[in-house]
């Protein structure tokens, strides 16, 4: 028997290591591949046809997770401004309560008085340091006896009724901050989950694109095989310009007549 050319011999070695791969090999992917395309299961008659159909829409279903998951997240962020508005609006209402206290304060017994009570700082911009300012000034005003007259009586601080005014404006504010914070978890539980989504795009697009493209080779359909081969723009997530045209309709049956 002759020998075969090196040309042949070349291929020869390539195709006989693909054949064993699918002999050796095959089995064990098997199970895998049957849940991933028949997730329902396999019917008990599968056609070609039935086959191409189901890695098709192995595909269709990762994008129906993914836009699932896209959703969700979105869902989710649009939840959060309402509870960073309502934060925003609590700790304006306890900077009111506190620099009111501190005017009425000031203004009636003096500024070392105000300073006794925790009521002469700066009020600080940061919802946690505004909490540490109002609960030691409450705290003051629950601890420390007003022996002090006022100047103006009119401005009168009942220390007990402030701390209570204070304590309920802060309870207000630490709520609205567990809820953002709520949220912030809940919005990063949706994130990651769209996070592992995209990140699978990189091994169901191509598995599934090249595997049709080889399909439709096989079948001698080239311009099938190149509508659905992956580029580097698609493997990047970036449709080419057909993807974005209205999809192919199937031929209609041939009339009886």
């Amino acid at each position: 028997m002759s020998k075969v050319s090196k040309m042949v011999a070349d291929r020869a070695a390539i195709a006989r290591a693909v054949q064993s791969a699918a002999t050796v090999h095959g089995p064990d992917a098997a199970a895998e591949l049957e849940a991933l395309l028949f997730p329902k299961g396999a019917p008990e008659k599968v056609t070609v046809a039935d086959f191409i159909a189901a890695i098709g829409d192995t595909l269709g279903r990762y994008v129906e997770s993914l836009e699932a998951a896209d959703r969700a997240h979105a869902a989710e962020l649009a939840d959060d401004d309402g509870y960073r508005t309502a934060r925003d609006e609590r700790g304006a209402e306890l900077k009111n309560v506190y620099s009111s206290l501190r005017e009425i304060v000031t203004r009636s017994y003096g500024p070392a008085v105000a300073d006794a009570y925790g009521l002469s700082s700066a009020l600080p911009e940061d919802p946690q340091h505004l909490l540490g300012l109002a609960g030691q000034a409450e705290k003051l005003l629950r601890e420390r006896p007003l022996t002090e007259q006022p100047k103006i009586k009119s401005l009168t601080l009942t220390p007990l009724a402030a701390a209570d005014d204070l304590a309920i404006a802060a309870a207000a504010l630490r709520t609205a901050l567990q809820d953002v914070e709520r949220e912030k978890r809940e919005a990063q539980l949706t994130q990651n989950a769209k996070d592992e989504h995209m990140a699978r795009w990189g091994s169901v697009y191509p598995g599934v694109a090249d595997t049709l493209a080889g399909l439709f080779t096989l079948a001698r359909r080239p311009a099938l095989a190149d509508r659905v081969r992956p580029t580097a723009r698609r493997r990047a997530g970036l449709p080419e310009a057909e993807d974005t045209a209205t999809p192919a309709q199937p031929p209609a049956p041939a009339s009886d007549t």
